[in-house]
């Protein structure tokens, strides 16, 4: 599995090497995320990669979704993840491992930033999430390939500064991520801090929204930069950003596909 794994280190930005050669192709989609929410569904065009595997995971990748040889793709949303997930890292653990911590952060520290007035509601709990920073891999497990990868997000311009954010050119957009919790929950309010540029120089004040409204199961969750800072050299930072919960695509969305 070693490259696979080479680029699913938790250094995802290494992909970056391959920012100048990025083909972007809007994926066609489908989404199902009624009350069972079931899965993530699409289309990627002019797919030539033959059958393949939906990835996720730093050190350990492994399969989450599965790609036909014509480029449909299924992300399956799978109902109580969290306890599903902790049983199956529990079976897969050396006999020998005293590590018992849990895999799952808590939703408060997921999201919450000091530097303001924040209502949390029922946010000390587990949460999970199958991307890595909101990109999914795909590639093939079985032949230790990966062909690319993909993530919900808009414009291209703003996926491309994910993929290289060691360049400091962050632009307005926004990604979509997919997050799971057992009980409902709220996260709302502002938060300011003072930032220094990575000159040491200069400081501006950032600042992150919250308008978050869990419901047990997957929540889909839009995260974005709505302004910028540019510091002397060039470099850009993100000013102003937000976390909204949402219940249907924006109009702009698309899944980016980024071939290796």
């Amino acid at each position: 599995m070693r490259e696979i794994q080479e680029h699913f280190s938790p250094a995802i930005p290494r992909v970056n090497q391959f920012s100048k050669a990025f083909l972007y192709t809007a994926i066609f989609f489908a989404i199902h995320l009624g009350a069972a929410q079931e899965a993530i569904q699409g289309v990627i065009p002019d797919w030539n990669f033959g059958a393949g595997d939906v990835i996720t995971g730093f050190q350990e990748p492994r399969k989450i979704g599965a790609v036909s040889a014509e480029g449909k793709f299924t992300i399956p949303l799978t109902p109580n993840f969290i306890e599903k997930r902790k049983k199956e890292i529990e079976e897969n653990r050396p006999i020998s491992s005293a590590d018992k911590t849990s895999p799952f952060m808590d939703l408060d520290r997921v999201f919450r930033r000091r530097g303001g007035t924040i209502t949390l509601e029922n946010a000390i709990q587990p949460v999970g999430t199958l991307s890595n920073i909101g990109v999914y891999g795909v590639g093939d497990m079985e032949g230790q390939k990966l062909f690319g990868v993909m993530m919900a997000a808009g414009p291209e311009a703003f996926a491309e500064a994910v993929m290289n954010m060691t360049a400091m050119k962050f632009t307005p957009g926004f990604i979509i991520d997919w997050y799971y919790v057992d009980e409902a929950a709220t996260i709302k309010g502002v938060t300011t801090e003072e930032s220094l540029a990575v000159n040491q120089t200069e400081t501006f004040t950032s600042s992150m929204e919250y308008n978050l409204e869990f419901q047990p199961g997957w929540n889909m969750v839009k995260y974005e930069i709505l302004s910028v800072f540019q510091d002397s050299t060039g470099r850009t930072y993100p000013m102003e950003e937000r976390y909204t919960s949402l219940t249907s695509f924006p109009e702009n969305f698309e899944f980016v596909f980024i071939p290796k």
